[in-house]
């Protein structure tokens, strides 16, 4: 597997040209976060996965509110076309391989130290969110089971929308999910897609 390789230049680069392309294509960008609660542990996001945007979404979030360690699980092949993402905190993980398990042990580590953050897709691949709904893989469950110290859980949904402008409006909705034990991935999903129909009823035009 390929393993985390943060670098600071890069990272410094990447989040000034992140912020100016959030301001170039979005007429504005709303985070909605009521009672979310930092607990000050390691964060395990969970997101949706509709577009190429959606790892930087995360990581804009990650500088404005958690302000960890970023990290984000990516599958091997695309990570090996576009390695410097592996600069800003991606890790790989291969599908259906020997690897895979190493890989889930390596995000099960990094959320033992408080000072990080994984972000993870658990659709594990992009799809609309017209299509709802949301279905979760079963692979990166495990992670949960791998885990023996404290993190806190955070669902992420990003959401598009136009209204009556010639720019969208990008809206990122989060909030703490207490996921209980024994984990069930079943219930995860359940309560993820709850929390996403939620984010729909609320999109409203900005006044």
């Amino acid at each position: 597997m390929i393993k985390a390789s943060h670098n600071k230049l890069y990272e410094v680069f990447f989040d000034n040209y992140i912020r100016l392309l959030l301001k170039i294509d979005f007429r504005e960008v709303n985070i909605i976060r009521p009672g979310l609660e930092d607990q000050e542990k390691a964060v395990l996001l969970l997101g949706n996965h509709f577009s190429w945007w959606d790892g930087f979404f995360a990581r804009y979030i990650n500088n404005r509110v958690f302000r960890r360690r970023f990290h984000v699980m990516m599958l091997e092949d695309p990570l090996k076309k576009r390695m410097f993402l592996n600069k800003l905190g991606a890790f790989s993980i291969k599908k259906n391989s020997k690897t895979g398990l190493e890989s889930l042990e390596y995000a099960a580590g990094l959320l033992e130290d408080k000072n990080n953050l994984v972000l993870l897709f658990p659709q594990g691949s992009i799809q609309s969110h017209h299509n709802r709904p949301l279905t979760f893989e079963k692979g990166w469950f495990r992670i949960l089971n791998k885990i023996s110290g404290h993190f806190q859980v955070v669902f992420m949904a990003g959401l598009v929308d136009f209204f009556s402008h010639r720019k969208p409006t990008l809206s990122i909705y989060l909030e703490n999910y207490n996921p209980g034990e024994p984990f069930n991935k079943e219930v995860f999903q359940d309560a993820y897609n709850a929390f996403f129909e939620n984010c729909i009823t609320q999109q409203k035009e900005p006044q």
